[in-house]
């Protein structure tokens, strides 16, 4: 495959005065402090990276005959059902932690969307550029042009944290809230942590019940609905406060660089019908069109009185439309023709 040597990669953009991310044939500027002192002052990220783009790929993971090909990412990525559970009036107390939460409270400020829209997602994962094992951050070509996927990007759309995790942080918390309410770990799922859940009177045991839910259903859901919930998030309920100042935007890029690779070696370069993607799905839900200004302004639209310290997930929202999503052909047809060839 072949780049123009004058296109930058795309960003997310910090400044709300521009469209979220900018496609430039510009070089960087001459004055590098000059530049980044202009970021500063702006809400948003400079299209001009500081860190190393990839080589124009000889290669993609898929071949551009499979660009057509239209697949079903299944996620249990259950935002709007989970809101609308901890919104009923007996779940006030809960609605308040979750609301006074440094980073859960961005989510509760998303504009509602039951449907998730993932085929500007699975737009990128046809472009995937293979890279070295290890790296920290996926790349897409579009166009030609190299689209960053890393904890930047990430923690930008999200608002989640991404400091580095706590000393031995996989052990932290212990299964004594759990085991007081179920007789085997292999048996909390989804559905019987929700059935509790709302069984429960208000309590102490209730709020971490909520805040297993939420963990399990938004942060870090199973590819599979009846897929027991991972023993790190029965760990970390047990204590609230480790809840509170866990660095879950780290957590939650890590799991999707994960199953990016993952999805890259069971596919082989062949689309299927449908996949399974577990984990926050979100940010590369919404990464091609905060990237890519055409399909912004074509299937985007700003959310009217967001606070200014939301991320942003929580200032755009998708267009209204009669389907549950838009159709690949759309995003093509919006996108432009496409200039890669492999």
């Amino acid at each position: 495959m072949s780049a123009d040597n004058n296109e930058t990669d795309h960003h997310v953009h910090e400044n709300e005065n521009e469209h979220p991310a900018h496609e430039t044939e510009h070089p960087a500027p001459e004055n590098e402090t000059e530049h980044h002192a202009h970021e500063n002052e702006t809400d948003h990220l400079s299209a001009i990276s500081q860190e190393c783009q990839p080589l124009p790929p000889d290669e993609l993971y898929f071949k551009n005959t499979e660009f057509t090909k239209t697949c079903k990412i299944q996620s249990r990525c259950y935002v709007s059902n989970t809101v609308t559970i901890l919104k009923k009036p007996e779940f006030k107390p809960e609605l308040e932690w979750f609301k006074n939460h440094p980073q859960f409270c961005h989510i509760l400020h998303m504009p509602d969307e039951p449907n998730l829209k993932l085929l500007g997602m699975w737009m990128l994962l046809l472009r995937r550029i293979p890279l070295f094992e290890g790296e920290e951050a996926a790349w897409f070509a579009v166009n030609s042009v190299p689209i960053r996927y890393s904890m930047r990007e990430h923690a930008l759309i999200s608002g989640l944290d991404c400091h580095e995790y706590p000393a031995n942080y996989e052990n932290i918390g212990s299964f004594a809230f759990v085991d007081r309410h179920f007789k085997s770990h292999k048996e909390i799922t989804m559905k019987a942590v929700e059935e509790k859940l709302l069984g429960m009177r208000a309590c102490g045991d209730r709020l971490r019940m909520a805040i297993l839910y939420f963990l399990g259903t938004i942060i870090r859901g199973r590819g599979r609905y009846n897929s027991p919930f991972d023993s790190f998030i029965l760990r970390v309920v047990n204590n609230v406060e480790d809840c509170k100042t866990f660095p879950w935007g780290r957590l939650t890029f890590d799991d999707a660089l994960r199953s990016i690779n993952h999805l890259m070696k069971h596919l082989k370069g062949k689309a299927k019908k449908n996949v399974n993607f577990p984990g926050f799905i979100l940010p590369l839900e919404m990464l091609a069109f905060e990237c890519i200004p055409a399909l912004n302004a074509r299937f985007r639209e700003r959310v009217a009185g967001c606070m200014s310290n939301c991320p942003r997930m929580c200032k755009w929202r998708f267009q209204n439309n009669s389907m549950k999503g838009f159709p690949l052909e759309d995003l093509y047809d919006a996108l432009g023709k496409t200039k890669v060839s492999v």
